[in-house]
């Protein structure tokens, strides 16, 4: 689904951003690009922010490369819908989460190998060192291009944890060590995350299979379940042996699911 699986710096730049992200689809609206809104942000002074770099930084790399790229461009207009009327400020922060995980391979493969590993393992913390691990083995996989500096490898995991911190799953910073927290992923992100695969042109299996599941947590016994949860809340009629999935689908556009999640 086109989501960036290199490492790069680029979390220096802009981790969480949550609150921007919201102002920000306040402002936009269909049909302009990342340079005609950053132009306006700039012009109103719309994020408070003294720093044009800074500005540059939040609304190009950080809002416009998660929300205003393809394939995801086309999920904008219901994001705006979505994120400028719910109320739910759990659920808007996993959305933009979902988001997030596509632009930084690196937060991406943190959750998979190391956050949900050492949630199941029953550790009560995280270490900046474990991230530096998996920095090295992503030059081994090839998702680092070049060896990075002893400094850089150790900025970078800070930006790690930061990211993992601002989507509440890692408690306040000490001493390089950062506690683990409960995180449960909301119902309508299971929701979302199943259609949007699905309007981006996944097959019935590839959405079952995909592993942006594994970033929420669920290994793919958990996603048979969840279907079988949206079937039952009649938002989908699935069958799913947990090899092979059919998914008959009820709403035909993103605009139909955005109205669903705010009801």
């Amino acid at each position: 689904m086109s989501r960036r699986e290199h490492y790069s710096t680029a979390l220096a730049l802009s981790q969480g951003i949550t609150s921007e992200c919201l102002s920000l689809f306040e402002i936009w609206q269909e049909g302009m690009n990342t340079t005609q809104l950053f132009e306006v942000v700039q012009s109103t002074n719309a994020l408070g922010l003294d720093s044009e770099s800074r500005l540059s930084h939040v609304v190009k790399e950080g809002f416009g490369s998660r929300f205003l790229r393809e394939p995801y461009m086309q999920a904008a207009p219901s994001l705006k819908t979505i994120l400028t009327q719910s109320q739910d400020l759990n659920l808007l922060n996993q959305i933009i989460l979902l988001y997030a995980l596509r632009q930084h391979g690196i937060f991406f493969d943190f959750l998979v190998d190391e956050y949900w590993p050492a949630v199941r393992a029953g550790r009560q913390s995280i270490r900046k060192s474990d991230v530096i691990l998996l920095i090295d083995r992503g030059l081994v996989s090839g998702r680092l291009s070049k060896p990075w500096s002893e400094s850089m490898r150790t900025r970078v995991s800070s930006y790690v944890l930061g990211i993992a911190h601002d989507f509440d799953f890692l408690g306040n910073s000490r001493s390089g060590t950062r506690p683990i927290l409960p995180w449960t992923p909301h119902d309508s992100l299971i929701l979302y995350l199943a259609y949007d695969l699905h309007f981006m042109g996944a097959s019935d299996d590839e959405v079952a299979d995909s592993p942006e599941w594994q970033t929420l947590g669920l290994q793919r016994e958990d996603v048979t379940l969840y279907l079988n949860r949206l079937q039952n809340q009649g938002h989908l009629i699935a069958q799913d042996t947990g090899h092979l999935c059919r998914i008959d689908w009820k709403y035909q556009s993103r605009e139909e699911l955005s109205h669903v999640i705010l009801s």
